[in-house]
């Protein structure tokens, strides 16, 4: 409950391939932050729980919907019940690729002409 006492956690995707190579969207949550919003919690646990809090409403409010799919779920709804949770949203561009400092400890097959191809993605 205490051992963390400063730090931040990032919860987020990253999107590869586009024309701007890599896009990375997610949250950004401090311990203080979390601490603030939930005692005895963390920047990582709250995050989740917002989540599941959200869908737990979700069901409540639907109990004849059924078995769904995640997808079926209103997304918007769900977010705005978890964003208290999730701390400030972040979206940065990044020129980052598979082939970046590739190569560098030992010579490896790659295909160069298209840095997003799954060969490139691999180490063997």
């Amino acid at each position: 409950m205490d051992d963390i006492v400063v730090g931040t956690d990032e919860l987020g995707v990253l999107l590869m391939g586009h024309a701007r190579n890599a896009y990375w969207y997610g949250s950004v949550l401090s311990i203080q932050e979390a601490r603030e919003l939930a005692p005895y919690n963390n920047a990582t646990s709250l995050p989740v729980v917002g989540g599941v809090l959200a869908g737990i409403i979700w069901a409540i409010e639907n109990p004849h919907a059924g078995i769904i799919e995640p997808d079926q779920i209103p997304c918007k709804l769900i977010l705005e019940i978890a964003a208290p949770y999730k701390g400030k949203r972040v979206g940065v561009y990044s020129d980052w690729t598979p082939l970046i400092d590739r190569g560098v400890l030992f010579e490896e097959d790659r295909e160069k002409a298209g840095p997003w191809q799954f060969k490139n993605f691999r180490v063997s």
